[in-house]
């Protein structure tokens, strides 16, 4: 059963209140590694950074509504290159999915006993462009503000979002080991800290670092909005699949591989999915070969598992420099795929259908 505290935040700063937390927290715990996306001084303003000295800690901003990147792949790579060592990560809700899934690729439907996930209520973020330009207009505090008074209200402020953060499945972290939460909740005063379970709140020290209990209303209150962003999300993901549809760009191959007319094959959608494992390999970069053995059964195999696994994290469109509207296609797709699966990308109890218990 979850554990919900209460982080007072000071002044109305809640990043700083988030800093001063992780400080704390990091030397109770004493992990080896942080990976986080913190404030940078280049003009893009925000990055994914391996953390291994508790000074940097003032300067993470989970809040900023700007990916990079799905870091999923670069948690996943870090495990696997230093097992056994005590990490953590700070990952969005399709960060998380995408890590979950990248887990149960090798058969753990459980995370690797010492990393710690750190998971952070997300709205939506920006395109890189519209983000750029308007971090300098107006800096990474005021677009870190906006984006949680933005959470605060439930949504209610109209964002230029990417298409993939206006029809994400769910906005919340599923599965995390400590969830940051500011849906629903008035940043400016408080935000909700809350543990997997019992056990993970002692072993974390969370009952020592943030013993002020939620209240029942601020734990329900948030449950609430978060189902009623995602039921709206849902709305939209349908609206906007019935306008392609209606516009004949989606109700016929013909109409499916016309959006391809313009790909160049450079690939860079597949580098950019943290989940894509070679299933295009010999198709899209001209000069490599189909690996021996491979065969096109298989690949429609592989091609359906993947769309099954996507995260939704909508990298794939960002890095496409042909203006490919690639999400709305793969949204659909993997989506029908789920249902007739009866399967949920990044639920860490569900293993997936296609691999024997």
């Amino acid at each position: 059963m979850k554990v919900n505290h209460i982080l007072e935040v000071q002044n109305g700063d809640a990043v700083a209140t988030v800093r001063e937390f992780l400080s704390a927290w990091w030397e109770q715990y004493h992990p080896e590694a942080l990976l986080a996306p913190v404030e940078q001084d280049d003009p893009l303003g925000v990055a994914i950074k391996v953390i291994e000295d508790s000074e940097e800690l003032n300067r993470i901003n989970p809040f900023a509504p700007f990916m990079p990147g799905n870091s999923a792949s670069i948690a996943h790579q870090l495990l696997q290159e230093h097992p056994g060592n005590r990490m953590a990560v700070i990952l969005r809700p399709c960060e998380l999915r995408a890590f979950v899934e990248l887990q149960k690729r090798q058969r753990r439907h459980s995370r690797q006993g010492n990393v710690v996930v750190i998971g952070v209520d997300c709205l939506g973020t920006y395109s890189l462009a519209d983000y750029r330009r308007f971090v300098v207009a107006r800096g990474v505090d005021a677009m870190t503000h906006e984006a949680l008074q933005n959470a605060a209200e439930g949504g209610l402020r109209p964002q230029r979002f990417r298409t993939a953060c206006q029809i994400c499945d769910w906005p919340a972290p599923r599965g995390a080991d400590i969830t940051i939460g500011t849906i629903g909740v008035a940043s400016d005063k408080s935000i909700l800290l809350i543990a997997r379970d019992e056990k993970t709140d002692t072993a974390l020290g969370l009952d020592i670092l943030a013993a002020s209990p939620a209240s029942e209303y601020q734990v329900s209150h948030r449950e609430t909005v978060v189902g009623a962003i995602a039921d709206a999300h849902a709305g939209m993901r349908r609206s906007m699949i019935e306008d392609m549809e209606g516009m004949s760009r989606f109700d016929d191959l013909g109409s499916i591989l016309a959006w391809f007319a313009g790909c160049s094959l450079c690939g860079e959608c597949l580098k950019a999915c943290p989940l894509y494992d070679e299933e295009f390999a010999g198709l899209v970069n001209r000069r490599s070969a189909m690996p021996a053995g491979r065969t096109p059964l298989g690949d429609m195999v592989n091609l359906s598992r993947w769309l099954a696994s996507c995260a939704g994290c909508g990298m794939c469109e960002e890095e496409c420099n042909m203006h490919v509207p690639l999400f709305l296609l793969i949204s659909a797709l993997s989506h029908r795929i789920r249902d007739k699966m009866a399967y949920r990308s990044g639920d860490p109890a569900q293993p997936p259908p296609w691999i024997s218990a």
